[in-house]
């Protein structure tokens, strides 16, 4: 439990962290579905506004895939910046706090970009090159016209919260090692 409650004196150093890291979230998230929007609208049209349908305000569609992408990430931004700055401000040391913090979100967003990149490359390869068939079902519960795409930014969105999720895991991982090692002082 130590990690999920901090000391209380020690909570005004994580908030501001919480927020960086939703901020940082929710700019990747709007730029993502941006991209993800230009390879595959019917991703959004056919699935994603009818998942986020509670935050459709008759904006554009784009203003709408930009709101998508705030609501889809900014919380695990926020878990993030709660992770690091939880594990880093186990130390009353505050000298590298900021520059440990910032480049624990850094691998993060690293291992994010790269594995959104791999499971486009993976989406992309199974969609054009292989059996269509293995996807049979998709194009009967939702109105998609273009499949393959649909594939691609699929496998693009799911491969980012699982590089997110692996970058969360390096990221404090690092930074729980170096404070072991008594680098940063307790």
């Amino acid at each position: 439990m130590n990690l999920l409650y901090p000391k209380v004196r020690n909570l005004r150093k994580i908030i501001p962290f919480i927020l960086i890291g939703s901020v940082i979230a929710s700019i990747y998230g709007v730029i993502h579905d941006q991209i993800s929007y230009s390879i595959s609208p019917e991703y959004f049209t056919a699935f994603k506004f009818n998942q986020f349908s509670y935050a459709d305000f008759s904006l554009s569609d784009r203003l709408y895939v930009a709101t998508i992408g705030v609501l889809a990430t900014w919380w695990f931004g926020a878990i993030s910046g709660w992770f690091l700055g939880r594990i880093r401000f186990l130390s009353d040391d505050f000298e590298t706090a900021n520059k440990d913090i910032i480049n624990g979100f850094y691998i993060i967003f690293i291992a994010v970009i790269v594995f959104g990149i791999a499971g486009g490359i993976i989406g992309y390869v199974h969609a054009f090159y292989f059996p269509i068939e293995t996807f049979i079902g998709w194009e009967n519960e939702l109105p998609i016209n273009e499949l393959k795409k649909f594939i691609v930014v699929g496998y693009i969105h799911t491969s980012g919260y699982i590089g997110g999720l692996l970058g969360i895991i390096v990221s404090t991982y690092m930074l729980k090692r170096k404070m072991n090692s008594g680098i940063i002082s307790r």
